[in-house]
């Protein structure tokens, strides 16, 4: 440990912190995670005070000042709980650990007529809990006006205001309940319990950014972690203060992708689409120094510059996927690499030929197919990778590599169920959705999906009695502007799509005369059969004559 950072373990009350935090001597890092905790995770915090349970220790860092020109005059955050930080003092410390739960503690127990600045509404919604002197339970008070609580309904804000307590007694001298000095005698155990609970503390000083962020990565092993785009973040404090790398990428997710229903994409694959577009694959990192890491790139002179790059890549790479691909949910993507691959591409290519893009969309069902990233091992990916790259330099050039065992691919066996987590089930999922829109016509595709007017997917039974991910069992279809295309509301299954007014149609969804017939007959089990024969033969067209791959 770096001799440059001092350790001195500590002790305060919940309204000792409270009144730092009032001074301006407690602040957030910018590496610092956004608030995060649920109503549920606040509850147990409150209850496990009142059960007097250890809650943790806070880690703390000072830096030394002394010895620069304030390099962290921007290095904080806005506030803890909904309650605006106040001015930093040159004495302040900043929150490595604990700072969710400082969040939620100060939320709850700073009075909010004391005159600090804060967001009332998010008090309202997120700070304004109650303790039930009549159930001994903390509760969200989803009254929000405090005048209409009962008696027995205490803001837990005046838990640690010895005042209130008087005010609380001089309250009930109006009241007829026989149960009045039980419910003093409880106001008062809980009160005392609130106000002298003592959090410990690990006062960090002096020391670089770096060095606090190793110690608090290392002994934070139950706390929220601190992610790389964070770690990052604080990185760049010099660079550009304004620019926080986690929260560009909570806005990507929310801002842009979510449109898409690419939201729940991985924050990590975020990170290597930015690794890739520094001209090297993510994985290809030999060593801690290596200059291909991220947290060596980040030091580059136009690390910022070359991310908000990729994020506008991103976004394209996005609605290719979404309107193009057909895949409607980051959850369908078969391969992580095949979305940072293509965004790479987009990094590059600002303008793709129609020939690009038929070619990129022959790539993506090829190795979508073929189990390109898994039969290869790291070696051969990173062959693959570089001759991805040259076709992106000359869209003449084969995007696939091939190795002298792979004259063909071949895709794996017709899945059992679409499961989401099998590359094989997302393949045939993705194959029947295209195939809703275009029949065969895939790669060529005459129709892509308006993003406008399409708000996603959904899986449908056709038997609502027979399991449910059977591929011969589900049928999906788009879901537009908020409601089913043209099924009835309250449907139960489309086994009424087999009934004979709809003959001649839904052979976009693998529903044919044959099937019709075998139902009219109450032949359930053949139906299914027949169907699961229509898609197999349908995508099997689709694997060997337009994408060339050899089957089993």
């Amino acid at each position: 440990m770096n001799d440059k950072i001092k350790i001195k373990p500590d002790k305060a009350n919940i309204s000792e912190y409270i009144e730092m935090f009032e001074k301006g001597e407690l602040q957030v890092p910018a590496f610092q995670r956004n608030y995060v905790w649920t109503n549920e995770k606040k509850l147990d915090l409150l209850d496990s005070i009142k059960r007097r349970y250890p809650i943790g220790s806070i880690l703390l860092w000072k830096p030394d000042f002394s010895n620069s020109e304030d390099i962290y005059k921007n290095f904080n955050g806005n506030e803890l709980g909904s309650y605006m930080i106040p001015l930093k003092k040159e004495n302040s410390f900043y929150i490595l650990d604990g700072f969710q739960r400082l969040s939620t503690l100060f939320g709850c127990l700073i009075n909010p007529k004391k005159g600090l600045k804060q967001d009332k509404d998010k008090w309202e919604k997120e700070f304004n809990f109650i303790y039930n002197l009549k159930d001994e339970q903390f509760e969200l008070n989803r009254k929000q006006d405090l005048s209409k609580l009962k008696f027995y309904q205490i803001p837990i804000y005046k838990l640690v205001d010895g005042k209130e307590f008087f005010q609380f007694q001089k309250s009930l001298f109006g009241e007829q309940n026989i149960e009045i000095e039980e419910y003093i005698k409880r106001y008062e155990e809980i009160s005392l319990t609130f106000q002298n609970i003592e959090l410990p503390n690990i006062n960090l000083y002096g020391g670089s950014i770096s060095e606090a962020i190793e110690i608090f990565q290392r002994l934070n092993s139950t706390g929220e972690p601190i992610s790389t785009d964070w770690v990052i973040s604080a990185s760049l404090i010099e660079k550009d203060p304004s620019f926080r790398l986690g929260t560009e990428i909570d806005k990507l997710l929310q801002d842009e992708l979510s449109f898409y229903n690419f939201d729940k994409i991985k924050r990590d694959v975020i990170l290597n689409c930015i690794i890739n577009s520094f001209g090297g694959i993510y994985f290809d990192q030999i060593s801690k120094n290596d200059s291909k890491k991220i947290e060596n790139l980040v030091r580059r002179d136009d690390f910022i510059e070359i991310t908000k790059k990729t994020f506008d890549a991103i976004k394209v790479s996005t609605e290719f996927f979404y309107e193009e691909l057909m895949v409607i949910d980051s959850k369908l993507i078969p391969y992580n690499n095949q979305f940072i691959f293509i965004t790479d591409f987009f990094s590059q290519v600002i303008n793709p030929t129609p020939n690009h893009l038929k070619k990129l969309k022959e790539w993506f069902w090829i190795t979508t197919y073929a189990n390109y990233f898994t039969i290869y091992n790291l070696s051969k990916q990173r062959l693959a990778y570089l001759q991805f790259q040259k076709f992106i330099k000359d869209e003449n050039e084969s995007s696939l590599y091939y190795d002298e065992s792979n004259e063909k691919f071949k895709p794996l066996p017709f899945p059992e169920k679409i499961l989401m987590g099998s590359v094989r089930a997302k393949a045939l999922a993705l194959f029947m959705i295209n195939y809703n829109i275009n029949s065969s016509e895939i790669i060529n595709a005459p129709n892509k999906i308006n993003s406008d007017s399409i708000d996603g997917y959904k899986a449908f039974k056709l038997f609502q009695n027979v399991e449910n991910m059977l591929p011969s069992n589900t049928v999906f279809d788009f879901l537009r502007y908020n409601s089913i295309n043209h099924f009835p509301k309250n449907i139960k299954d489309l086994s009424f799509l087999l009934g004979q007014d709809y003959l001649g149609k839904e052979e976009n969804i693998f529903i044919n005369e044959k099937m019709r017939k075998l139902f009219a007959s109450d032949k359930i089990e053949e139906v299914l059969q027949e169907r699961k024969n229509f898609i197999e033969e349908k995508e099997n067209e689709f694997i060997t004559k337009v994408l060339n791959l050899e089957l089993e």
